[in-house]
């Protein structure tokens, strides 16, 4: 029998081509989104791993005030760790990029080639790759810095800068602004001596752990050498730093593992969405040929033969088309293109696409596993009719006449072939709402890159920021403050706040400080990141003192620049043991003449707006996709259900064609109805994505150093409801082509 019925598979397959082709390219667009993400995030994930082991990647680093001598390295080495100088001078080049700049590495975080070789003599340098990309810059062309020409010998990477951010409290990765070179050892000393420097050399230290000493016991070893009260105490160290917790670190694996998770997620859900529909269709195909089924009944076939008959089709169709998408997932369109915004954007190593089992498993037999439970529930309720019932097509009474309605017969009928229409109703909402899921996540991402743009910008009241190494005696043409940078988990991730002690009268920030050492405002961003609110304590990390430090906020600083908390400036002093004119920090709205060898960075005004503006830059292409994506799914799904309302009501439009019903009648009857479902739908829809992808969101950007304003103008709500009635108005029209292929015949071969 399976041999007869198998027959008809090509029969159906003609006379629903368009139907099937437009549920397999879903499918094959599902799938290729799903495996080409996850496919490149597993391929990066593993490829960075694999590139850290092989360039002996840092297990953390540490920096001092002044550098070790000969013994206390000595110490440290015999305490059971490898330690190297990786200390570094940031320079500005002509083009008022920073360039920074380090001795050659021996033995850790080892700088990887794509292309030339190491410098092996005065005047050449290896430049970051993302840097030379940015700028133009090949091998065998040269750079000036301070007064020295430096002639390109390779282009690389370095597994302890992955994310090109400057300051560990940068959000956001410029490498037109900012980039890294090796020179030999001799030539290092050169610039150091020439003094040309835009701050003083810092003394960085990179350790590997051998297995004798824990990070905890390396960090109470240091303090050991740095005791306040004697003769070394201006060796202390300023900041300890493992691995983990470097944002430079491990940046691309950490941004792609959000991308795995939300891939696989989405994947599952939109396998279901699909599943669904298909089975409205089967139902609908099994409705049109009831009397066939009844008849083979009648003849003895038994019903789980039918049930494989009309699974066998769509699990098909989804495993082939499974089959395709994993394919083009896989396909230098879609893993390769998806890690190319990777290596735009960090600075890694170019890897080859890893084949993971798990994925071509999910890829594989996911479609049809999910079609195959979801259908099976569905199709053997439709079979659960005796064979009379089946020949005859009778529908099972849905109670729909029984309900009372009053009004105009055109409203009373609208009703009652929506409520016949219930089930095919909560698909084209189930497809609205994930479709604007998606809308809703790439426009928090373009909200976001535009709050953080104009935001950063508007807050940033002064034009230069400097960190002082050591501080003047006495401020000149600036405000004075004192900031000490601390640490706050969140999500898994740790993140520098600067706290950041202030008068009350301080133009550059509108924080009305009182004293109090419990007492701190805090900044926007760090309110909308931590999610914070007045009255919470607020708990930061001290790494040079080794202890936790608890505040309550008192509130919140329109400050969306960085994570900030604001403390009257003379009570810091005192809680952290500082004389009472202490500064390190000086806010002004004009350059200083402050020689670089006091300082530890100088922040510009214009460097906070080119950090802001990368945001938007990056997430451009990805913005553009999910809208598109998202509006293709919107429009096939809603097409599809309300195409399968039309067929359905075959017989009566052909019936109300006889008695002479004109085509404009009919819209209103079987059509212009679906409007009000769609308005109400997209109602409920469009706040209740927006709230769902807002609590998603966060661990979505979980890794990413910024405040997370997301909240809509009025405006974006009204374009996404008009954009949905505008989508529904052009389906709507389609459909009236299928109505006027409708014929008064159709109502008279179907007669007894």
């Amino acid at each position: 029998m399976q041999k007869i019925l198998r027959k008809r598979f090509l029969r159906e397959l003609k006379e629903n081509r368009y139907r099937y082709l437009a549920l397999g390219f879903l499918i094959v667009m599902g799938m290729y989104i799903v495996t080409g993400l996850v496919g490149a995030a597993e391929t990066i994930i593993e490829g960075t791993a694999k590139a850290a082991r092989e360039n002996r990647l840092e297990d953390g680093q540490f920096s001092v005030f002044a550098p070790l001598d000969e013994q206390e390295k000595k110490s440290l080495e015999k305490a059971g760790i490898t330690l190297e100088e990786h200390f570094y001078l940031d320079y500005t080049l002509l083009d008022a990029s920073i360039l920074r700049i380090f001795s050659q590495r021996d033995k850790i975080d080892l700088v990887q080639i794509d292309m030339g070789s190491f410098p092996v003599k005065g005047g050449e340098i290896l430049l970051e790759r993302r840097y030379c990309e940015e700028h133009g810059i090949a091998v065998g062309d040269t750079v000036k810095i301070g007064s020295f020409d430096y002639t390109v010998t390779g282009i690389g990477t370095a597994p302890d800068y992955e994310s090109m951010i400057r300051n560990f409290s940068d959000s956001a990765v410029d490498s037109l602004q900012f980039g890294f070179g090796f020179v030999t050892k001799e030539d290092y000393e050169e610039l150091k001596k020439s003094g040309e420097s835009i701050s003083s050399e810092e003394y960085f230290y990179a350790y590997l752990l051998n297995g004798k000493v824990t990070h905890q016991q390396l960090k109470a070893l240091l303090r050991d050498f740095f005791v306040e009260n004697t003769d070394r105490s201006v060796c202390k160290m300023t900041r300890f730093v493992p691995a983990a917790d470097n944002p430079r670190i491990g940046a691309a694996a950490d941004d792609k593992l959000v991308e795995k998770a939300a891939g696989l997620a989405a994947g599952v859900i939109v396998l279901i969405l699909f599943a669904y529909v298909i089975s409205v269709f089967t139902v609908h195909h099994i409705e049109k040929e009831s009397g066939v089924i009844g008849t083979l009944y009648a003849m003895g076939v038994r019903k789980k033969e039918l049930m494989l008959h009309y699974l066998t089709l769509p699990v098909l169709l989804t495993f082939t088309a499974g089959i395709i998408g994993t394919a083009l997932g896989y396909s230098s369109f879609g893993a390769a293109l998806q890690m190319s915004s990777t290596y735009g954007y960090f600075s890694v190593p170019r890897i080859s696409v890893h084949y993971k089992l798990y994925l071509l498993l999910y890829g594989l037999a996911m479609p049809p596993l999910v079609t195959v439970c979801t259908n099976y529930l569905v199709i053997r309720k439709k079979l659960d009719r005796p064979a009379l019932f089946l020949i005859r097509g009778e529908q099972k009474n849905t109670k729909v006449h029984n309900i009372r309605l009053r009004g105009s017969f055109v409203r009373v009928f609208r009703i009652r072939q929506l409520l016949r229409e219930k089930r095919t109703m909560v698909t084209v909402f189930g497809g609205m709402f994930i479709s604007l899921l998606i809308v809703m996540l790439s426009l928090n991402c373009y909200i976001l890159c535009v709050h953080v743009k104009t935001e950063n910008v508007e807050d940033t009241k002064f034009a230069y920021m400097y960190t002082y190494k050591y501080p003047e005696a006495d401020v000149q043409g600036g405000e004075e403050a004192y900031g000490v940078v601390m640490k706050k988990e969140t999500l898994g991730y740790n993140f520098d706040v600067l706290l950041l002690g202030i008068h009350k009268e301080n133009p550059y920030f509108e924080a009305a400080v009182e004293k109090g050492k419990s007492k701190v405002l805090i900044s926007s961003a760090m309110a909308q990141k931590y999610g914070l609110r007045i009255g919470d304590v607020l708990t930061l990390y001290h790494e040079e003192d080794d202890r936790y430090y608890a505040f309550f906020i008192e509130g919140i600083v329109e400050y969306s620049a960085g994570f900030f908390a604001f403390m009257d400036i003379d009570s810091m002093r005192e809680m952290l043991g500082q004389d009472e004119t202490y500064y390190n920090v000086v806010f002004a709205e004009r350059e200083l003449a402050v020689d670089s060898g006091r300082l530890y960075s100088v922040l510009s005004e214009d460097e906070v707006e080119k950090s802001a503006s990368v945001f938007a830059a990056q997430m451009k292409n990805m913005v553009i996709m999910l809208l598109a994506v998202s509006v293709l799914m919107f429009v096939v799904v809603m097409y599809l259900m309300m195409k399968v309302m039309i067929d359905r009501s075959a017989m009566p439009i052909s019936l109300f064609r006889v008695f002479g019903y004109k085509q404009k009648e009919i819209r209103k009857l079987y059509l212009d109805g679906n409007f009000f479902v769609i308005a109400a739908s997209a109602l409920v829809g469009i706040p209740l994505s927006k709230a769902v992808m807002d609590r998603m969101y966060p661990y979505l950007v979980s890794n990413i150093a910024c405040g997370i304003n997301l909240t809509f103008p009025w405006e974006m709500y009204v374009g996404i409801f008009v954009s949905v009635l505008l989508l529904y108005f052009l389906v709507n029209r389609i459909l009236m082509l299928r109505v006027s292929r409708i014929l008064p015949s159709e109502v008279l071969k179907n007669r007894e």
